[in-house]
């Protein structure tokens, strides 16, 4: 089997968190982490609507597609 490296960031309390329990359970970090990944490939993760929405204005947000609040006021009449 193929591998590959990914690499991304997370609050460091969440990391220290999950490392914790991981090795509570005889687990590695990777471990954890290719096994969510799978079951979220496998439809058995499924994220709420308010999570997706999230995930998509955070998104947004990094590409720069948002209206600043000063426009949403005006445009409602605020």
């Amino acid at each position: 089997m193929s591998t590959t490296k990914i690499i991304f960031n997370t609050p460091k309390k969440l990391k220290e968190a999950l490392a914790k329990k991981a090795r509570k359970q005889g687990l590695t970090m990777s471990a954890v982490f290719n096994l969510a990944a799978q079951a979220y490939v496998d439809d058995r993760i499924v994220l709420s609507t308010f999570e997706r929405d999230l995930l998509d204005g955070l998104a947004d947000a990094k590409a720069g597609r948002v209206t600043p609040q000063e426009e949403v006021f005006r445009e409602l009449g605020l």
